[in-house]
């Protein structure tokens, strides 16, 4: 039986064979969206340049609240339905998903991901849930729970980029009113995502009396983690500030014991800083009496941005069983 598996965000679509239940090797392909009307253009190449008709199934990973019958995403004008995606594929079943669901499903099978241990000397935790979160055109998380009393493993799903930012200080204060305006509050999304991370810069620049000297987030993390800018290097520490008090945060929600994996683009750009700056995990850290408990939870950095095909890969694998 042959799947298609595919993990649309906001930016980049990525898409991969699978056969019962494995992704293929060689077979996965990265799409940008801009260079695409829609998601059945995507797809329709992808299968063109594999010289593949059709598919007996595929599950679809979706930067949105998925439905049985698919959604919108969030963060672009795109909706995907199920009965074009079927006609376009040919596939006689097609699911969704959300992508940190399958990101989820994926932490079923961590000994086949690539990633990078943050926490060394407590790279392997005891039995217990996994915990994938992270920042990228969005933010989002979701929470792998092995299996009890015979059943299968399950995923637990979340929309967290739309909770309220956790903010402390003054300084953090001013940065809420900043990314609060006309929006009403700041949510987590607001600054842990890569626009998050540019509206974190303006308002760097702003507090420092600097015009902004860059264009993009991806310019803010790259000068951030080499240090050639003052002003992104700043914003760059606020960024893994706040993003380490949300793990943190959700780490005590789900007591992730047998680990917490950081995923997205964004969090990936600031792999040198993770690695080697304390001020991600000493936020992370930072809850008062728990703090010591925080030393429960190893923590990585997913390194393969086909983490989500995985996930997928291991939906389709479950939902034939």
């Amino acid at each position: 039986m042959l799947a298609l598996a595919c993990d649309i965000g906001g930016t980049n679509t990525r898409l991969g064979l699978v056969r019962d239940g494995i992704l293929l090797s060689g077979s996965t392909g990265s799409y940008s969206n801009d260079d695409f009307e829609d998601f059945y253009a995507v797809a329709a190449t992808f299968l063109h340049e594999r010289d593949t008709q059709r598919v007996d199934s595929v599950c679809i990973a979706l930067a949105a609240v998925a439905t049985a019958e698919g959604a919108t995403l969030t963060n672009r004008d795109w909706t995907i339905a199920r009965d074009r995606v079927a006609a376009a594929s040919g596939a006689g079943r097609v699911d969704f998903i959300n992508d940190f669901e399958a990101l989820g499903y994926a932490m079923g099978q961590v000994e086949k991901l690539k990633s990078q241990c943050l926490t060394p000397g407590r790279a392997h935790g005891r039995p217990g849930p996994r915990l994938v979160l992270g920042a990228g055109t969005g933010f989002n998380a979701s929470a792998w729970c092995p299996s009890r009393f015979g059943a299968a493993p399950h995923v637990v799903a979340a929309e967290c980029g739309h909770m309220t930012l956790p903010l402390a200080g003054e300084a953090e204060f001013s940065l809420q009113g900043a990314l609060s305006a006309g929006r009403g509050r700041a949510s987590v999304e607001r600054a842990l995502s890569g626009r998050g991370l540019f509206e974190i810069y303006q308002w760097q620049c702003a507090k420092a009396g600097r015009v902004p000297s860059v264009a993009t987030a991806a310019d803010v993390s790259r000068l951030a983690v080499t240090r050639a800018d003052r002003d992104c290097e700043q914003a760059g520490h606020m960024f893994m500030r706040l993003l380490g008090r949300v793990c943190g945060d959700l780490a005590l929600a789900y007591l992730p014991f047998s680990g917490v994996y950081l995923s997205g683009g964004v969090s990936r750009a600031f792999a040198r800083s993770l690695s080697k700056d304390p001020t991600f995990l000493d936020a992370f850290r930072a809850k008062g009496r728990q703090a010591d408990f925080m030393e429960s939870f190893p923590v990585h950095l997913l390194l393969d941005d086909r983490t989500a095909l995985h996930g997928c890969a291991e939906w389709l694998r479950l939902s034939a069983a």
